[in-house]
């Protein structure tokens, strides 16, 4: 008794240095469990109302669904929504508006309403052959005679094409044309052919790659051209004019488009291949995609239900399996997606193809907390009552499921800042659906728990309600024990298995391996490339990604560049004759632009300003006059008055396309060039809009993982108020990310706008493991290591249970044969498998070495140990006056009082079994 003050004075002066940290996380800490220890005491007195509660809540939600909105337009999805194209796109629109009785595909100030197919003989024989010819001549004649109706009248293409000369406008239709063999057969074709350019007697430059594709040759010597290609672009309009007056028929070139599909997706022939696509095809092809997502999403939940209960269940009775809790589980899960979309929808924000990859990142979140609260709840006292279980269950694992939730909303609305509006609309509806999954995991599942337990007590069957479990008790140390195994399955293998990691030897080789894994993770990294094609975004059994793939492999994409002066200017003077030939030559300087290629009016208008030094401008406008006479093509690229040149464009030519961020740089060097020329000139082509996405991706990754990790910090130290822990925990995110980075690298997989969205989704994951840990570490009593080796004894089950569940959950997405998927299925197999190593082997090692320590962690062990020790004395002091004591007895009855956890159960029911024996062996 004389050691009682000492010892109190000892504890005075340790609590006296605890640091501004310590005391923090500890008022924090003690703020967050009485919060959630109130809540389980709410749920365990009311669990039908709060089920009533979630289950109201959802159908409140779903009324979003009534107005639902689903946008599938790629260029609004996957183009930045401050792309300086879309806009400059406007601007060429009106100054140089189209003319569809005049039409010239290069002067299109957008890809346009077309139909296109790739024909490839089967043999990959000479196209040319007669036979060969002939059946394509067939079917051309096909083409011509497609027609849609529409308000009574019937529409062939001939009256919706774009046309020139009175004639259609179909790029490759010189194959058709006996004049272009009739030369080649007299060898004559050299005469009219330039730079692969073909010039007909009308003037139109046909330019022979695009038709005939790679592979074409000509011997000019032999008369000869051999190709096994031939490409059809059939161009349609937008509007006509009808008695004088414009009229949009724009929706009936739509409908033409999907005669021109329906013809083509029932059509066969036995000497070439047909690869066909519109315009529109990856926005259709987006769509369907969805029904596919609904199907995936379907089997998903029922495979997710199936696992929870098999690891829920797994060395548990019949009479008491969770089977129940695993399927509360589940559907907290999905009610939690039908409230976050409908909850989306009624705020009016569109739904997109992208959303559905939704549902897969929600069922692995929803199991991650589903077994951590069923977790906790099985460390609780089986003897308490239902109130008081759930109490403790909220109060053991609430903190947890909060810090992880709210990092991964954070992560997403932090994603949520982009510019790519797809992945905009992704982010809103995850980080809405996660928000509710969350709060229905706690309402639903933890009022089913409520419920579950009610049954246990009443010694119902949990399975078939209406029979009586004759087996439960709760009386004795060996129904406890019993009940004690059906907690999470194999629990107990993480105590033997974990001690050699915390020995001196075992923390030197995790240390030695995780630097040597650092270091090549980092280079992995640093490896990554970024590029996508078009057909990255289709299922592969499209048809519109065997076009592109075909067109990738077939033809070599050399776009033309526009170049138009948007104000009048005095040409002709010879001082800005010479400064845009001088932006000319600086602009084929750069690298990646055809050096040899040139389209410009003014290098063939022959009009010299030194030899009309007098002239203000009339001479000039009456050259420009006779040249658009001359030279009809250039018509639709000079605007003018009788007085002034409103608008001019000039054009060249991409040497080669990189499909990654290499063509966006040139696009901004472009628009850097014309900035600094100082003339009124705008950088144009349809397909820059493509090359700004690619080079906007990794500044757009990198600034959105910044601000979802500063997010994150901030959030973290918020409900875990320890610095040194949360930078802990924010290194080991920047640790997971740059692995998943380098394995994604290895996987083929490069950064793009689809990575972009995995990437997001892993910034919140990748927490999730580690915090769980970390905050165990620091609740927990002890030195470091036995801190570290308890939380990762009472936090591997649930999270090797998580991590297993999202794989399986996702395991169907592997065989997907859509590109998105396939890369997602990778992405969340990759996050999972790194978290929980990084969780289970690395984070646990550091926390042991370098975590944080206070003394508030010794004080609780004494405290902790003091019942035991005491116990113990007693039991000695008995065994040697061979008398039963009344303190004996007492400190028999405290001990039954004061164990919170079934692990402290265990370690009772031992000491309390010792003591009895010992009793006994003394009477």
């Amino acid at each position: 008794m004389a050691a009682q003050p000492d010892e109190t004075s000892a504890k005075r002066t340790v609590s006296q240095r605890r640091n501004l940290f310590e005391v923090l996380f500890k008022k924090f800490n003690n703020f967050y469990e009485k919060i959630f220890s109130n809540i389980g005491k709410q749920l365990g007195h009311r669990p039908v109302i709060y089920i009533f509660i979630s289950i109201a809540l959802t159908g409140l939600c779903s009324l979003g669904f009534l107005r639902s909105n689903i946008i599938n337009n790629a260029d609004i999805l996957f183009i930045p929504t401050d792309c300086k194209s879309v806009r400059d796109r406007d601007v060429v629109a009106k100054k140089l508006p189209l003319n569809y009785d005049d039409y010239y595909l290069h002067q299109d100030f957008d890809l346009g309403i077309y139909g296109d197919v790739i024909f490839i003989t089967r043999n990959h024989g000479n196209i040319r052959r007669p036979n060969v010819r002939n059946e394509l001549a067939r079917i051309y004649n096909l083409i011509q005679h497609i027609n849609v109706t529409y308000e009574n009248r019937t529409y062939f293409y001939e009256d919706l094409c774009a046309k020139r000369d009175h004639r259609c406008v179909t790029e490759g239709d010189l194959f058709f044309r006996e004049s272009f063999w009739q030369r080649l057969q007299d060898k004559e074709l050299q005469n009219y052919l330039a730079n692969d350019l073909y010039t007909d007697d009308d003037g139109n430059a046909n330019f022979l790659p695009f038709i005939f594709g790679n592979s074409f040759t000509i011997n000019f010597e032999k008369s000869t051209l051999f190709s096994k290609v031939l490409k059809l672009h059939f161009n349609l309009r937008r509007t006509t004019i009808v008695n004088g007056k414009l009229v949009n028929v724009e929706n009936i070139s739509r409908m033409w488009e999907q005669a021109f599909l329906e013809f083509f997706e029932h059509f066969h022939s036995v000497m070439v291949q047909t690869i066909y696509s519109v315009s529109t095809s990856i926005d259709q092809e987006l769509e369907k995609n969805i029904m596919l997502d609904m199907m995936l999403v379907v089997v998903t939940f029922i495979v997710m239900i199936v696992v929870a209960t098999i690891c829920l269940s797994i060395r548990s009775t019949f009479a008491q399996s969770p089977m129940y809790l695993s399927g509360s589980g589940v559907l907290a899960t999905m009610l939690g997606l039908v409230s976050g979309f409908g909850m989306c929808l009624l705020v009016g924000i569109p739904m997109c193809s992208l959303v559905f990859v939704t549902p897969f990142l929600v069922i692995g979140v929803g199991t991650d907390d589903m077994f951590l609260i069923y977790s906790a709840y099985r460390r609780t006292k089986s003897s308490d009552t239902t109130v008081q279980r759930l109490a403790e269950t909220f109060r053991l694992c609430g903190s947890g499921i909060t810090i992880t939730s709210l990092t991964n909303v954070i992560a997403f609305l932090a994603g949520a800042t982009t510019n790519f509006y797809g992945i905009r609309l992704f982010c809103f509806y995850t980080s809405a659906s996660l928000a509710f999954c969350y709060f229905y995991q706690i309402m639903l599942f933890g009022s089913t728990i409520a419920l579950y337990n009610n049954c246990i007590n009443n010694n119902r069957h949990t399975v078939i309600l209406c029979l009586t479990d004759h087996t439960s008790s709760t009386d004795n140390p060996k129904s406890r024990r019993r009940r004690r195994q059906h907690c999470l399955p194999l629990k107990g293998m993480f105590v033997y298995i974990t001690k050699p990691l915390f020995t001196t030897y075992g923390q030197i080789i995790v240390c030695s391996i995780f630097v040597i894994y650092t270091i090549f993770a980092v280079y992995g990294a640093l490896q990554m490339r970024d590029g996508m094609k078009l057909g990255h975004l289709l299922n592969d059994k499209s048809y519109a990604k065997l076009y592109y793939d075909t067109l990738d492999e077939e033809f070599d994409i050399h776009p033309l560049v526009q170049f138009i002066i948007t104000e009048p200017i005095p040409y002709w003077r010879h001082d800005y004759i010479k400064r845009i030939r001088d932006f000319i030559s600086q602009a084929k300087q750069l690298d990646g632009m055809d050096k040899n290629f040139e389209i410009a009016w003014f290098s063939l208008l022959g009009y010299n300003g030194y030899e009309h030094p007098l002239d203000n401008g009339t001479l000039f406008m009456d050259t420009i006059h006779g040249f658009v006479n001359l030279f009809p093509p250039f018509a639709n690229d000079l605007i003018f008055n009788k007085t002034h040149l409103l608008t001019s464009r000039f054009y060249l030519k991409y040497a080669v396309v990189h499909y990654n961020s290499n063509d966006g740089r040139l696009v901004n060097q472009l628009y850097s060039l014309a900035e600094q020329s100082q003339l009124p000139i705008k950088v144009y082509s349809s397909l820059f809009k493509y090359y700004e996405q690619m080079y906007e991706v990794i500044p757009n990754i990198i600034q959105t993982f910044l601000i979802a990790i500063e997010a994150m910090y901030l959030a973290t130290l918020l409900m875990i108020p320890d610095l040194k822990s949360v930078i802990i925990i924010i290194s080991t995110m920047g640790m997971i990310l740059t692995s998943l980075v380098a394995i994604l690298h290895i996987w083929g997989i490069q950064a793009s706008s689809v990575m972009m969205v995995e990437l997001v989704m892993s910034v919140g994951f990748c927490s999730d493991f580690c915090v769980h840990i970390v905050h165990a570490f620091l609740t927990g009593t002890g030195t470091r290591k036995e801190r570290a080796q308890q939380a990762l004894i009472n936090m591997g089950m649930p999270i090797l249970c998580a991590c297993l569940s999202s794989i399986i959950g996702v395991f169907f997405l592997g065989a997907a044969h859509s590109y998105l998927f396939r890369t997602f299925f990778k992405t969340i197999v990759a996050i999972m498998i790194l978290g929980a190593v990084h969780a289970l082997c690395f984070l646990p090692v550091i926390l042991s070495v370098i975590g944080s320590h206070w003394p508030s962690h010794m004080i609780n062990r004494i405290q902790h140990s003091d019942t035991y020790q005491m116990a113990s004395i007693n039991t000695n002091n008995t065994q040697t006056t061979g008398n039963l004591n009344e303190e004996t007895l007492l400190n028999r009855d405290n001990l039954q009082r004061t164990s919170n956890t079934i692990e402290e159960e265990e370690d009772k029911d031992e000491l309390m079994s010792t003591t009895t024996t010992t009793t006994k062996n003394i009477i």
